[in-house]
């Protein structure tokens, strides 16, 4: 984050509308965090990086390129409970935290190749998107076992699987003694 400046003229130029504005276009509340918590700044280096951002991603979208950032929660105080020795997830949590790094993955791939068509070189979202880490396995142990409801796809592990299917044994067995 950059330097904030002690005493601005944001007021007189309207800043507050202009973060309302971006609200706008902002369709996840980790946006709309990011942009609660800008203020003015004259750090000119945060400022040229800021523009250079800005050209590289308007590039981006003119040729076409796509992300979706919707949906996207803040998923810290969920990874900070995972931490905790003996805790457990929700499959929620967990569902929401596949999901987020689902989509860094994505964003990872698209930075690594961007499309072949931008003009521009993609050198500032590059280096911001260095940190992100390669996901391949944490998603691959997680695919297909949480369903879109939040539960837990019957195949998401052997024992759950055979556990299941002892629950239905029973319930038949349960009903056919009451029908009998």
């Amino acid at each position: 984050m950059p330097t904030l400046l002690a005493h601005t003229s944001a007021r007189v130029l309207e800043f507050e509308s202009l973060l309302d504005l971006l609200r706008g276009y902002a369709p996840s509340p980790l946006g709309q965090a990011r942009i609660a918590a800008l203020a003015p700044s004259a750090d000119r280096g945060w400022i040229q990086l800021q523009h250079q951002l800005t050209s590289e991603i308007r590039e981006f979208r003119r040729v076409g390129g796509r992300f979706e950032f919707s949906g996207l929660l803040d998923v810290s105080q969920s990874v900070e409970k995972a931490r905790i020795a003996g805790a457990a997830l929700e499959t929620g949590e967990i569902r929401d935290i596949v999901l987020v790094v689902d989509r860094a993955a994505e964003w990872r791939e698209i930075t690594l190749n961007p499309p072949s068509a931008m003009i521009l070189e993609w050198k500032a979202v590059a280096q911001i998107s260095t940190g992100i880490t390669d996901f391949t396995n944490f998603l691959r142990a997680f695919h297909n076992k949480i369903l879109p409801d939040g539960t837990l796809e019957d195949r998401a592990s052997p024992e759950l699987a055979r556990i299941r299917r002892e629950i239905e044994k029973q319930k038949r067995a349960i009903q056919d003694s009451l029908g009998a």
